[in-house]
């Protein structure tokens, strides 16, 4: 072969647009997020789990390991929060090429690149692309499955029905009950498969149970089994079951908040950088349209359908909101967009297509433009909020709490694992112990009780209490208990 001819090939190969496009999204991580966020609440949790510089976490019944695997071994290295976040920065991008990666031998390379830069355009995705959190890698996994159940289903590649057990296996591993979702549909379209549904069938079931096995074994051990488990976890969450009101709540939290919990006085009213998402399901029925004219119809049906599945069932099954829940969806619903995109930056002919394309151009800049706002907004507002978290500790560090020691009261989790210290809930989303047991704390370590805005708790009455204010004007309450006087030297 001619050094040229392989040369130009490799230029010319499927995967390049895809990899230009990740490389973009971790510069945009790298400069629009940085790398010096402190921890949020649910990444304590996570990360305490392996690390060995801080006291484990309580881990509530909703939760899954697959992301403390995924930092566990730099968390096992470092305590350094530069090359954590580093760490998951790589780990985010890579990812999108591994996802996306089975559809550019499906589709046109540019509408594969296009369903990427779609998606990382979205301030979600990019927020949360360097956060030790699963939400991102649930759609990576979901959008690779999908495309290798098409592979497997059409007998193009012989490795596919292993990756798609693969990818079903690291989406159950990450969040099983998005898994759950994500195989309904799946195991509809192997009723419609005209070959190959054996394989497919046995994939798709193989790979969610595998996934879930440590779920499982951990249900048993800490729960009494899956069953009990899933009404730990429906409790946990105030009640898994039909909320009607969940496509308000999320609306009302896309461009204002990381968590809307409870998420009342939600309101209908659709900000201008948010007017993206109500029109989401149009832009991808219509690129569903597109591709069937071309002939795509079914393979762009699949990731549209479990795009729907996955956002269904957060929008009308969750009793409150965050705009993470949905990056899953818009992974797989931004393949039928970019069919879309593309196929309307291609219409006419001469000139028109010049103006076309523009349109389309000055569109996704637009689009991209508000998104950096609205991510300068929450990278701003959690970045001082974290701080907070730093403070807090010293403050408590100069009030004599040190390791070994307990923290219990709002925000304890999160507080805890900065200040170096065990957290012990008796009320709340991470409740783990009772009063007596939370008492009976102050006899072995210094007993520490953080409020912010809640009342105080009986408990507390006799002890020492001190306030202060963190930089970003919030007032905090520390509750200590009178230590025991030293026993007489003998």
């Amino acid at each position: 072969m001619n050094p040229r001819d392989r040369y130009g090939r490799h230029l010319t190969h499927p995967g390049l647009p895809l990899i230009l496009v990740a490389t973009l999204y971790a510069a945009a991580q790298v400069v629009a997020v940085t790398t010096r966020i402190g921890l949020g609440w649910d990444e304590s949790v996570y990360v305490s789990q392996v690390s060995p510089h801080v006291p484990t976490a309580f881990f509530s019944a909703p939760r899954a390991r697959g992301i403390t695997l995924l930092v566990a071994p730099i968390v096992g290295l470092t305590s350094s929060l530069t090359g954590l976040r580093l760490y998951m920065t790589v780990l985010s991008s890579a990812g999108l090429v591994v996802a996306y990666w089975p559809w550019t031998r499906l589709l046109r390379p540019v509408t594969v690149a296009l369903a990427a830069l779609l998606l990382t355009v979205l301030w979600v995705t990019q927020f949360y692309g360097n956060e030790v959190m699963p939400n991102v890698y649930v759609a990576y996994g979901a959008v690779a499955a999908v495309g290798w159940f098409a592979h497997t289903i059409r007998g193009t590649n012989r490795l596919a029905p292993v990756w798609l057990v693969l990818s079903l296996a690291f989406v159950a591993l990450m969040r099983p009950g998005d898994a759950a979702w994500l195989v309904l549909p799946l195991l509809g379209a192997v009723a419609f498969a005209p070959r190959r549904r054996r394989i497919a069938l046995a994939a798709v079931v193989a790979g969610p149970v595998a996934g879930s096995a440590q779920w499982i074994v951990e249900a048993y051990t800490r729960f009494g089994g899956p069953l009990q488990r899933l009404r730990a976890s429906s409790r946990t969450e105030g009640g898994l079951g039909w909320h009607p009101e969940g496509v308000r709540m999320e609306l009302h939290a896309l461009n204002d908040r990381l968590l809307c919990r409870p998420c009342t006085g939600a309101t209908w009213h659709v900000a201008p950088f948010a007017a993206w998402w109500p029109l989401m399901p149009a832009l991808a029925a219509a690129g569903l349209v597109l591709a069937a004219r071309g002939g795509r119809g079914r393979l762009v049906a699949l990731p549209a359908v479990c795009g729907a599945v996955i956002g269904v069932s957060y929008l009308l099954l969750v009793g409150y909101a965050a705009p993470r829940f949905l990056i899953p969806a818009y992974a797989l619903l931004a393949i039928p967009a970019a069919e879309l995109v593309r196929g309307a930056a291609t219409l006419g002919q001469g000139r028109w297509r010049l103006v076309t394309a523009g349109l389309v151009a000055v569109g996704l800049a637009v689009h991209a433009g508000g998104q950096q706002i609205v991510l300068g907004r929450m990278v701003r507002t959690q970045h001082k909020a974290r701080q907070d978290y730093g403070v807090i500790a010293g403050e408590l560090r100069g009030l004599g709490v040190r390791a070994p020691c307990t923290l219990a009261g709002e925000q304890a989790p999160v507080l805890a694992f900065y200040a170096g210290c065990r957290s012990m809930q008796i009320a709340g989303n991470d409740a783990s112990t009772s009063v007596s047991g939370l008492l009976a704390q102050a006899d072995v370590t210094r007993l520490a009780v953080v409020e912010h805005t809640n009342p105080r708790p009986r408990y507390t009455r006799g002890w020492h209490h001190y306030t202060f204010s963190t930089p970003t004007g919030r007032t905090w309450r520390v509750f200590l208990p009178p230590r025991p006087p030293a026993a007489p030297r003998s």
